[in-house]
């Protein structure tokens, strides 16, 4: 068993979903800290050759610790026009317009209270429109008993029976690989290569949401997606 463990950001970029792709098992890391300004309730597009972010207002106020689980969208703002305003800004004249509409405009509309439920509608959405079938489960949903970094993972990947974990980059800044060969799991990083594919605007951004992909190439993401990726031990 291949596992891979990532916070369910917004709307993710690419690498996300190469990841996803990559695995048997694709586990939301919901039961860890929120922040603030990072990629949980926002991400990147581009416009007319600017890059914008999308964002879902969230309650943090008094609430500096709480897990991404807990966190609720804050229906005080009036962001949902603003928020699919600036995506048709962005996308509307492109083929792949209807696709996009499809996939973002009714988790928009449905008025979750948490933002989890959110990420993962939209998320769910994208995976069924690239056509990846990974399983996928939620770790506040596994008995963690409030551990944290490294054991958490480990601990996460002890229950999915994992014997090859899959970590981004900065697994190696803090896990405890010595107790992962205790439990004979092998963990391996993964080293995902930016692809460059063609946009409405002059070079190339990269990093953007996985939209800004679907956008322009439509039903042959997937193929970008998984042309470049690579894992180290």
């Amino acid at each position: 068993m291949n596992t891979a463990i990532q916070q369910p950001e917004h709307i993710p970029w690419i690498g996300f979903f190469n990841k996803m792709a990559q695995c048997d098992l694709f586990v939301y890391l919901d039961n860890v800290q929120f922040k603030k300004r990072y990629f949980e309730n926002r991400n990147k597009v581009i416009s007319n050759g600017e890059v914008l972010w999308l964002t879902v207002p969230v309650v943090t106020k008094g609430l500096q610790t709480q897990t991404i689980c807990d966190v609720k969208i804050d229906y005080d703002q009036a962001w949902g026009g603003k928020y699919k305003g600036r995506l048709e800004h962005a996308y509307g004249k492109l083929p792949a317009w209807e696709d996009i509409k499809k996939i973002t405009f009714p988790p928009l509309e449905k008025s979750f209270e948490k933002l989890v439920d959110l990420n993962l509608a939209l998320i769910n959405n994208i995976r069924d429109y690239l056509g990846i079938e990974t399983p996928t489960a939620r770790a506040s949903k596994m008995p963690c008993n409030n551990l944290k970094g490294s054991d958490l993972i480990l601990e996460i990947c002890s229950q999915s029976d994992t014997r090859t974990y899959i970590s981004g980059p900065d697994g190696e800044n803090y896990l405890e690989s010595e107790k992962f060969l205790k439990k004979e799991i092998e963990i391996v990083f993964h080293n995902f290569q930016h692809p460059e594919y063609t946009q409405m605007v002059e070079g190339f951004v990269s990093h953007l949401s996985v939209l800004d992909l679907i956008a322009n190439h439509g039903k042959k993401s997937l193929d970008v997606i998984n042309t470049y990726h690579q894992m180290d031990n």
